[in-house]
This record gives C-alpha cells, structure tokens and sequence, in this order.
C-alpha cells in the first residue's frame, strides 16, 4: 500500500475528514429529502434491466429506515474519522471499488435478491482497506483483531441469515457484506503487490 503511504505524510494528524462528512452529508440529504428507501432509487433489479442504471450508484446511499440511515452514516464518519487522514484519496477511490463489487455480486451472485439498499457493504470495503494502513503504522494486536471479528461477524450473519447488531424494514443482506469485505481485501491485495515491485532492488551490471 506504498502509493497510500507515501500521500500520508502528517500520519494521520488532525485534519478534519471532510471527504466522508460530505458523503455523510449527501446520505443524510438523501434520508431527509426522499425518505425511506425511494421507490426511484433503491437498488431495483427489473429497473435496472429496463435501462435505469444509475440505480446501481445510488441504492447504495439511501436507506430503508432511519435506524438504518443511523448506522450506516455513523459507521461512514467513524471510518472516515479513523482513516481518512491516511488513505485521503484512496478513501474514495476504496467506496468506488466496493460499490463495483457489491454491485457485480447483487446482479450476478444472487438472482433471488430483487431490491437492496445501504452503504454496508460497500463500507466493508473501507474498513479492510483503512485496516491495513493502520497496521503498517502501528503493528498493533488490536488491528488484526477487529479484521477477524469483521469477518466473523459476516460469516455469523450469513449462517444465521440475519443481521447481529440491527434490526432494520428490510432484512439485512450478509452476503453483501462478504462481497464488500473481499473487495476490501482484493484492492489491499493490489496495493501489497505494487508496493513490494517497488522496493524491488534494480539490477546492476558489475
């Protein structure tokens, strides 16, 4: 995750994370203006064959409640808070592959799931992402922790087929999560490859 580090030069510091308070602020927008989860806007599967593609963007930002808006947008501030100073524009940059991800698994991995909205899973992106720039500074325990217990939580979840910590008006999709969570480790994966090519040593002739 060389190309993360090497645009992080305070560590962190005390810059504000304005990048997530927008976003927080559009989902918030979005919750207040269109209400719970909009009929134009959610993740439709028969819309979007029909040609209504922007679905796949914003089902994603709005919600099927407020206990969900509630969750979700904390959730976003609080990884935002955590590590936006660090990744700067690979916190974008991470959302963006997640909803690629989650979307490809809503349209192909699951035929029966016909609506779907929320930043869950893409947020699961985030977390493995923002995880692993942590652990490089710190080394700490703590950090490999909470990535086991993330993905614990998902396995449990899918098992169980419901969410542990919320109960929402519409259930909770586990196996999105999952999709974010991989996505996460896939773009870490990116970043481990192109950070070791450069520290490969260059060949000299003697």
């Amino acid at each position: 995750m060389g190309a993360v580090s090497q645009t992080n030069g305070h560590r962190g510091g005390s810059t504000l994370p304005w990048r997530s308070i927008l976003l927080g602020a559009g989902a918030v927008v979005a919750y207040l203006v269109l209400g719970a989860a909009p009929e134009a806007w959610v993740f439709d599967r028969a819309a979007i064959a029909q040609g209504e593609w922007w679905r796949l963007v914003t089902g994603h930002w709005v919600h099927s409640d407020l206990t969900h808006a509630g969750w979700d947008i904390t959730a976003l501030l609080l990884l935002g808070t955590l590590f936006e100073a660090r990744l700067r524009w690979w916190l974008p940059i991470a959302l963006l592959i997640g909803t690629v991800g989650v979307d490809v698994w809503l349209w192909w991995g699951d035929l029966t799931l016909h609506y779907y909205c929320g930043l869950s899973g893409i947020l699961n992106s985030l977390l493995i992402v923002g995880l692993l720039q942590l652990w490089r500074n710190w080394r700490h325990p703590l950090i490999l922790l909470t990535g086991v217990g993330a993905a614990a939580k998902i396995l449990v979840e899918i098992n169980t087929g419901q969410a542990i910590l919320t109960q929402t008006a519409w259930p909770s999709v586990p196996t999105v999560h999952a999709a974010g969570f991989l996505c996460g480790l896939m773009l870490v994966w990116v970043f481990w490859i192109t950070d070791n090519s450069r520290r490969k040593p260059e060949l000299v002739d003697e």
